[in-house]
């Protein structure tokens, strides 16, 4: 939702114009960018919350700009944000199956099962985009036609401050979590519905009269 109000890409646009300095290629900013987030979960699950989030946070930040400096170097490709993109998964189950170690309470029904619910539903809205472009159904590269309730960025950011949370606060820690979770069962549907809106307007200016 931020997303649409905030342009977070002028901002790590920014960031990548100095690190493009560095002789590395944008590529392997993303393939670099899943280590931390890697190290992140080990001390997570090892009860290193503060640790775990911050090395999340900092992989989140890699990702950020690998596709500004391809940009900025005039090297974007398909490839790329295909890599970019599949890596991202990788670190969301990374991130979403934290919870399973975190001590925090349940809420009408076991955290696992919320956990097993995050998994698929946070990942849908991201596949529903790309699928649907892929098929055709809406000409949508840069996922800005299907609008979304809960962007990735924003999901990953509740998350983290959800296991920050539950150092001192385990029962906010479980209501962010469980917001979470249902507002990315919403968004599933809502992108799901949206898709087929969209698509079938564009078929709309397709007919011809």
């Amino acid at each position: 939702m931020i997303k649409e109000f905030l342009n977070t890409d002028k901002i790590t646009f920014k960031i990548a114009k100095v690190l493009a300095k560095i002789p590395m290629s944008a590529d392997a900013w993303t393939w670099i960018a899943i280590i931390p987030a890697i190290f992140g979960f080990y001390f997570i699950i090892t009860g290193q919350i503060i640790l775990g989030v911050l090395l999340f946070l900092i992989s989140g930040f890699m990702d950020g700009i690998d596709g500004g400096i391809a940009r900025i170097r005039g090297k974007a490709t398909k490839l790329g944000a295909f890599m970019d993109g599949t890596l991202d998964r990788f670190v969301d189950f990374l991130v979403f199956f934290s919870f399973i170690f975190v001590a925090i309470p349940m809420f009408i029904l076991p955290i696992d099962w919320w956990v097993m619910m995050l998994i698929f539903f946070g990942i849908m809205p991201s596949f529903i985009c790309a699928y649907a472009n892929h098929r055709g159904a809406v000409d949508d590269p840069g996922e800005k036609v299907v609008w979304r309730i809960l962007h990735r960025a924003e999901m990953i950011g509740l998350l983290l401050l959800a296991l920050m949370v539950s150092i001192y606060y385990p029962i906010i820690a479980t209501y962010i979590f469980v917001g979470v979770v249902i507002l990315s069962v919403i968004t599933t549907f809502q992108s799901f519905g949206l898709a087929i809106y969209k698509s079938r307007k564009l078929g709309e200016k397709k007919t011809p009269l």
